[in-house]
């Protein structure tokens, strides 16, 4: 049990600092080997420049989605600060460092001194080169990025951040290149020869059925329809009237004779005789009295002749003259020419029926080919309002595209890289942190020579140790 326990010191802090103090040339020999070491790495350490630059990125419509085809109605843009972080990768990308690696050349990076490796490896070396000293900073809900690159060169930072940005805007640009135009040219060249073929299959079909517009031609065939439909009714109720007028006309003239009386001389000789006798009476009157023998005769004779005119057979007709009646002359006339309108109603009334006939033929054969004529008009309209878009977005595209390289795009830079005109050193902290780094170790080292020595170095070790006193101590004897 003791020999366990001699294999185990028990130390006190008294203890450890003053078998400390024992190892203390050997801990400032590791501290002074350690911090010169430390020193003369510090020591070399060059200066480093840091360049900065500033960019505001605006929301531009390469981040705002548009269909390639139909509607052309557009998303939402997204925030400044989700278009900074997209930016931010491209500025960050290895494709844009590897870009001013090719610009500036590998043997900006190299510090004068020319490699032998291959020109891939040394491209690579450059690259890896331009991202260590290379920071984006990207300030959340911020529209602006700022840029940093770090070398022991201020004319090289400068140059370097600034051959980034000219890098970053050109890639940019091809990135948000619209690369659809030469497919728009293509598919609107396409939807061209498909029109063509179209408009032929169209001309075909109307020159077919002989029909120069077949809108046209239906309209006017609805409209001719009309007129002759509504002109058809109004002859046939002009034919009802003359029928109904000869009707009437050949009624009348059945009850109305043909020949009637022209003139008729009346026998009035009788009367005559009267005025004869009266004459004479009142010629004898002026040679006789009126009761003379003649007197009285022709007095007699004219009371008889007054008696038999009184009886009214005296007159009657002498002499009479027939010919055509001019009523029924005039309705014969009136009938001739009813018979004549209405015939000429009726023929046109024929005409007329054959006339709504083929034109209710030629709308049944327009509504038997609509449905055709509305397929190769549909298909024609289609193709022209896609070549219209198309071409549209062909002008677009160019339009757009042709400003993009004129460097219309929504970066802007704000401040260019300038050389720096004072540099920065960490050598006093690397200092410090070799200086401490020594003394730790140094530290390391004299615990752990304190620590491994066996046996007992003080008194008052051995007594906390074997929790015995310790009565006297006595020299180590020599080997």
């Amino acid at each position: 049990m003791a020999s366990r326990a001699a294999a185990r010191p028990r130390y006190g802090v008294l203890d450890v600092v003053a078998l400390l103090f024992r190892e203390l040339l050997v801990m400032v020999l590791v501290f002074v080997v350690l911090f010169a070491l430390g020193a003369a790495a510090v020591l070399t350490l060059k200066k480093t420049y840091t360049a900065g630059a500033s960019l505001f990125v605006g929301v531009g419509q390469e981040y705002v989605y548009q269909p390639r085809v139909g509607v052309t109605d557009r998303s939402s843009p997204p925030t400044a600060a989700e278009v900074a972080q997209s930016e931010g990768a491209i500025l960050n990308s290895m494709e844009v460092k590897r870009r001013v690696v090719r610009a500036m050349g590998v043997e900006s990076f190299q510090d004068g001194k020319p490699s032998t490796a291959s020109p891939a490896k040394q491209e690579e070396d450059a690259v890896r080169a331009v991202s260590g000293g290379l920071e984006v900073v990207v300030t959340p809900l911020s529209p602006v990025i700022g840029l940093r690159y770090e070398s022991d060169d201020a004319a090289l930072s400068a140059r370097v951040l600034n051959t980034v940005i000219d890098q970053y805007l050109t890639y940019r640009r091809e990135v948000f290149q619209d690369k659809a135009t030469p497919a728009i040219q293509t598919q609107r060249r396409a939807f061209e020869d498909e029109l063509a073929t179209a408009d032929q299959a169209y001309e075909e079909f109307l020159r077919t059925n002989d029909i120069g517009d077949f809108a046209t031609a239906k309209a006017t065939l609805a409209a001719t329809y009309q007129s002759i439909f509504a002109e058809r009714m109004a002859v046939q109720a002009q034919l009802n009237q003359a029928a109904q007028r000869l009707m009437t006309l050949a009624g009348q003239q059945g009850r109305t004779p043909v020949e009637i009386a022209l003139q008729q001389d009346l026998n009035i000789s009788a009367q005559d005789q009267i005025l004869q006798l009266r004459t004479q009476r009142e010629d004898l009157l002026s040679r006789y009295q009126p009761d003379a023998q003649p007197v009285r005769e022709i007095e007699a004779r004219i009371a008889q002749l007054q008696a038999y005119v009184g009886t009214g057979t005296a007159v009657g007709a002498k002499e009479v003259r027939t010919g055509p009646n001019p009523v029924w002359v005039e309705l014969e006339t009136t009938r001739i020419n009813a018979q004549a309108e209405r015939d000429a109603l009726a023929a046109r009334l024929a005409v007329l029926d054959r006339q709504v006939t083929d034109l209710r033929a030629r709308q049944a054969r327009l509504t038997e080919l609509e449905s055709r004529n509305a397929t190769l008009a549909g298909n024609r309209e289609v193709l022209t309002a896609s070549i219209r878009e198309f071409q549209q977005r062909e002008t677009q595209s160019r339009a757009d595209n042709e400003l993009v390289k004129a460097g219309a795009d929504n970066v802007t830079v704000i401040e260019r890289a300038q050389p720096p005109s004072k540099g920065k050193s960490l050598k006093a902290p690397l200092m410090i942190a070799a200086f401490l780094f020594a003394a730790f170790t140094a530290l390391c080292v004299g615990l752990l020579r304190v620590f491994l020595r066996r046996g007992f170095s003080l008194p008052s070790t051995a007594s906390r140790t074997l929790q015995m006193p310790v009565l006297a101590v006595a020299p180590m004897k020599g080997a």
